[in-house]
């Protein structure tokens, strides 16, 4: 009778020094079993739509009982993510029932089921169930599916939404005491298919795991998610998964000449730290030889917290400047992945962690800064400085030789103004890595839309004083100045994409298995699966 326990919960509480951080509030337990073995207090079935836009009755006497007891034909239309709760009316011994709607099979997609298992954990919250049995024959037992639809991978895309639903940031809530615990039992499972059955159920929980360090770092007030505090963390993550872990301070960054990005953080009384975290498939195998396929070199804006500097930012709203290290927490979440999923690709992290504070010691707009690739910036803005951080970090990536370089970061306000909150900007000087990081994205749900990087946006930020200005005293094309700025750190022959997240890191309510607040973790899923397919 396989087994699987959500182990996000209890990992991080491991990893925590403070108590009142323990407070941990889900715990997901997930067994496939024979049917007659299974949890009886709630029966989920799945129901499609005909062409005629009615239900579709399952097979079967005793689910076209259970539609009898509900009035269900009428009442239910089953379109897509559609929930009906019914209570006393489950199969057998079962207390409730509660249908989910899959709409037409023909358009079922691995993105629909991600929604649809989102919708049904919040169905499930609500009504307070902690034991369910899925009956996975009424879900696939259906005419009219696409050939090229994987049942496994749907079922795995719809416990992936089902998991990361069931997130919540509650460590400083004095009241969050409780873990609330749920058991998930799947019935009724083709035969043979216990073991895919089984990996699709361990990949699910291994996503959740990733994307909630992703989320839980992201939302950690900046008081206590410090640049020392990553750190640490990133130390603890690495023993425990395998990586590599390197950390640089302030002194070694200074040796490295990483002129850009001390200067952002020389207004802060907290130092600073890069940390290098690195998974290579050799290091797993005694006595392999150099079979890794690439080496793929992940960079992270890791601005803790970012006040602007003396050209401070508006109050209001200035407590989500927290979220501005979520490009670090979204490589973090794509390595630790990458890793649980076996990457035979050499993936390396690099975050950049500092805090951008105006004081006597800040940078001023009009000093000129020296980056570790010798190319000089004067600083219009100092609040453009993720950029600053980045340059000298992508510069220092290169020391990997890697095949691809791709940084992550919460970097302009200007990308929402161009795309919204539906997708997030890729940048890049190499056509066939942006589309493989496109397609990469489109396989997780997560969307990435390609904006120019011609050469002559660069113009605009030459300086008269310094090699080039960090920024412009307009509003014109904000994202692609910053992307046209990362690319002159980026040496000739290396392949390099950027993802400017910043409208798509938190604060998401139309995704239903993204947090309505906080951060998402967004492209963590895309990063890793990059990483292993690239």
């Amino acid at each position: 009778m396989p087994s699987l326990t959500g182990k996000a919960s209890r990992l991080k509480q491991q990893n925590r020094s403070r108590s009142r951080e323990s407070k941990k509030s889900r715990e997901i337990h997930i067994r496939i079993v024979p049917r007659g073995s299974a949890t009886v207090e709630l029966d989920l079935l799945a129901v499609y739509q005909g062409a005629d836009k009615k239900p579709i009755l399952p097979s079967g006497d005793a689910y076209r009982l259970l539609f009898q007891r509900a009035e269900t034909a009428t009442v239910f239309s089953a379109k897509e993510s559609a929930t009906q709760f019914y209570r006393g009316a489950g199969v057998g011994a079962a207390q409730s029932l509660l249908l989910l709607g899959m709409g037409l099979p023909a358009e079922l997609s691995q993105e629909k089921m991600r929604r649809s298992g989102a919708f049904t954990w919040a169905k499930l919250s609500a009504e307070k169930v902690k034991s369910v049995t899925l009956h996975f024959d009424s879900w696939f037992d259906i005419q009219g599916l696409r050939s090229d639809f994987s049942l496994i991978d749907g079922f795995g895309a719809w416990l992936e939404g089902f998991l990361l639903a069931s997130y919540h940031f509650t460590q400083y809530k004095s009241d969050a005491v409780a873990v609330d615990q749920m058991t998930l039992d799947i019935v009724g499972f083709p035969a043979g298919s216990q073991k895919e059955l089984l990996a699709a159920v361990q990949r699910a929980y291994a996503v959740f795991d990733a994307v909630s360090v992703a989320r839980d770092w992201s939302n950690e007030p900046s008081n206590i998610g410090t640049p020392e505090y990553f750190a640490l963390e990133s130390k603890k993550w690495a023993k425990r998964v395998g990586l590599k872990c390197t950390v640089l301070s302030e002194a070694q960054a200074r040796r490295e000449k990483m002129g850009l990005f001390l200067g952002v953080g020389q207004g802060a009384e907290r130092e600073g730290k890069i940390v290098i975290l690195e998974h290579d498939a050799r290091l797993k195998r005694r006595g392999a030889g150099p079979d890794t396929k690439k080496t793929v070199v992940f960079v992270g804006k890791g601005v803790t917290f970012d006040s602007g500097g003396i050209s401070i930012k508006p109050s209001t709203r200035m407590e989500e400047m927290k979220h501005d290290m979520s490009g670090a927490s979204t490589v973090m979440g794509a390595v630790l992945l990458a890793a649980s999923l076996q990457s035979k690709n050499r993936v390396v992290a690099i975050m950049a962690f500092t805090e951008n504070m105006p004081s006597g010691n800040a940078i001023q707009p009009g000093n000129v800064l020296v980056s570790r690739s010798g190319k000089t910036v004067e600083i219009i803005n100092t609040d453009a400085e993720g950029r600053l951080v980045l340059a000298d970090v992508l510069d220092y990536a290169h020391r990997y030789k890697p095949d691809a370089i791709i940084d992550a970061a919460t970097l302009t306000g200007a990308v929402g103004v161009a795309l919204g909150k539906h997708c997030s900007a890729i940048f890049g000087n190499d056509e066939n890595l942006v589309s493989c990081i496109q397609q990469a994205a489109g396989e997780v749900g997560e969307r990435l839309w390609q904006l120019p990087l011609f050469d002559e946006y660069f113009d605009d930020m030459k300086s008269e004083t310094a090699d080039m200005k960090n920024s412009c005293n307009d509003s014109y094309g904000g994202a692609i100045r910053g992307a046209i700025f990362l690319k002159q750190f980026i040496r000739k022959g290396t392949a390099w994409a950027h993802l400017d997240i910043a409208t798509l890191a938190a604060n998401v309510s139309h995704v239903p298995y993204f947090p309505r607040r906080g951060a998402t973790g967004a492209f963590v899923r895309t990063l890793a699966r990059f990483a292993t397919e690239f």
